[in-house]
């Protein structure tokens, strides 16, 4: 085989064409063969692993690897793991774009062996991609394997990371989340924005109770704070504490009502659409928002650390504090009432990625906002 490999090798200097290497690596892998790709892959990479060698050579290489990681073999993942897919990634987080490809395509008990520390046939994988593809199985509802607690409990790496706080099955509140798919090379979301489900309220005059404080919680911004990082992005962050009691019926005017710069400039009040929606919808968008929302797959926060930004920018909405269990929060969030709002001004972007979410506490005296826009132009 090697001298089969190293004789192909040979034949793609100057070669512009790679589509019948790849048939040729994906016969090998119908019939079993991840020995052969994981062979070539290798070979690719030590010949042509300067940039200025051809970029077609370095793309073949990815795509090679990209194969070995969504092929259903517990050989391919370690073949994958060893050439670097959780080090070679177009994105900025290449541990947990990893860990989302796997968790998509391969089953959990051929994932297991991922968790033994030191097993060499893994690569040796880092902590950061076993933290994540705890979620990510946890995420596609599925239980990650016993290996997974074992290294858990004895990982000092974990029980120091923040995705600990976590628990490890769905709450019903979660449901079951919208994940990007991955094909060979990309993914993409599938997730829409603008106003959640619910029913629209009246936007007609309304009592509306004075505000005798603003607040910020600067958790509130969590599930978005990637997009105000870019060109477009812009975020903003409010908490309203009023003198009486908010009535459900005039969140329209209430909303319109608060020096929000989200709202500024609305001309009318068909330009402001509010909706009474669910915990659940909210939870949804902001895990969309977090997790794959918002400027460029490479800028993608994917599923495990998504999760726990949607979390904690919920809680943050609905007033819990910071070191509030998960459980506190899920109390905490089916208290309050939850609204959606979606806007027609200058400061959204009215593309694909508009976000606005708004908490009322029990009391109806507490209103948490958070609006987010971005959009793919520059």
């Amino acid at each position: 085989m090697r001298n089969t490999i190293e004789q192909l090798v040979d034949g793609l200097a100057g070669r512009e064409l790679i589509g019948d290497v790849l048939d040729l690596a994906d016969e090998h892998l119908r019939r079993g063969d991840a020995d052969f790709v994981a062979e070539l892959g290798t070979a690719v990479h030590a010949r042509f692993r300067a940039r200025d060698k051809g970029s077609e050579h370095h793309s073949l290489f990815a795509l090679l690897l990209w194969r070995l990681a969504t092929t259903h073999r517990r050989d391919a993942i370690a073949h994958a793991l060893r050439l670097g897919f959780a080090d070679l990634s177009p994105t900025e987080r290449p541990d947990r774009r990893a860990a989302a490809v796997l968790a998509a395509h391969q089953s959990p008990r051929d994932l297991a062996q991922v968790f033994v520390p030191g097993e060499a046939a893994y690569g040796n994988a880092p902590d950061e991609l076993r933290a994540c593809l705890v979620h990510e199985l946890v995420l596609r509802g599925a239980t990650p394997p016993s290996e997974a607690a074992a290294w858990a409990a004895d990982s000092p790496f974990w029980q120091a990371h923040p995705l600990a706080r976590l628990p490890w099955s769905l709450s019903p509140l979660e449901g079951t989340p919208r994940l990007p798919r991955y094909w060979l090379g990309g993914g993409g979301s599938g997730i829409a924005y603008g106003l959640p489900e619910g029913h629209e309220l009246p936007n007609g005059p309304a009592p509306v109770p004075a505000v005798r404080a603003n607040d910020l919680d600067f958790a509130l911004t969590t599930a978005v704070d990637r997009w105000s990082g870019r060109y477009n992005g812009r975020v903003e962050a409010q908490v309203h504490v009023t003198d009486a009691p908010v009535d459900p019926d005039a969140l329209h005017p209430m909303l319109a009502s608060l020096p929000l710069d989200c709202l500024d400039g609305l001309t009318g009040a068909r330009n402001l659409a509010v909706v009474a929606t669910t915990p659940a919808e909210a939870w949804r968008q902001l895990f969309a928002a977090a997790s794959s929302g918002g400027g460029h797959q490479n800028e993608w926060w994917y599923g495990a650390h998504g999760r726990l930004a949607a979390w904690r920018s919920l809680a943050a909405l609905a007033g819990a504090p910071g070191d509030a269990t998960p459980a506190e929060v899920e109390r905490r969030v089916a208290a309050c009432s939850w609204y959606g709002f979606r806007a027609w001004t200058d400061w959204f972007n009215c593309d694909l990625w508009d976000l606005g979410l708004a908490a009322l506490s029990p009391d109806r005296t507490r209103l948490a906002v958070l609006a987010a826009t971005d959009y793919n132009g520059g």
